[in-house]
């Protein structure tokens, strides 16, 4: 698969990263997993990328690409406001965005094509090169621990932060 600024949100996260976009194009077992534990079906949890006409339902309601859109940028790290409240509270809610700045000011500096190659080069197998999510800390396909360089260097924070937010669950 050819990937394309559909695929790069434009908070910064790499959506062939994204377990969901992993699932949706290659795992259906891993598709059905996810609707169940959101409570929704296979269908409706697709998700084609950020800036698709398909995307999950939590990405339905996100803040961040509409006021882009209202801005014409492409990227949050392009906007006078950035970073705004609103990416902050994005940021701080998911293990997996822990490096938005970081991708942001990489975004500036190295321009959209070149941030691609980066980020499928570090969410990609060391072994394999197949592209894992945050949440894999090993490789789906081989199995290889860490399955990418951002599991390699955040999982331990990972693991914390997902025990933190089963506890949390647990107290609702």
């Amino acid at each position: 698969m050819k990937y394309t600024k559909q695929h790069a949100a434009v908070c910064g996260l790499y959506c062939p990263s994204c377990t969901v976009f992993i699932a949706t194009q290659e795992d259906p077992k891993r598709l059905e997993v996810l609707a169940n534990l959101m409570g929704i079906t296979s269908e409706e949890i697709r998700c084609n990328g950020c800036r698709s006409d398909k995307r999950i339902p939590y990405c339905d309601t996100c803040k961040i690409y509409p006021c882009a859109e209202q801005k014409g940028i492409e990227f949050c790290g392009e906007c006078d406001e950035y970073p705004c409240t609103e990416i902050k509270e994005f940021q701080a809610a998911g293990a997996h965005r822990f490096e938005l700045w970081e991708s942001q000011e990489l975004l500036v500096k190295l321009g959209y094509d070149k941030w691609m190659e980066e980020m499928l080069n570090y969410y990609s197998c060391p072994k394999c090169s197949i592209i894992n999510s945050a949440y894999d800390s090993k490789c789906r396909s081989c199995n290889n621990q860490p399955s990418n360089k951002y599991t390699e260097k955040y999982g331990k924070e990972i693991i914390k932060f997902l025990a933190k937010q089963q506890n949390d669950l647990k107290r609702d």
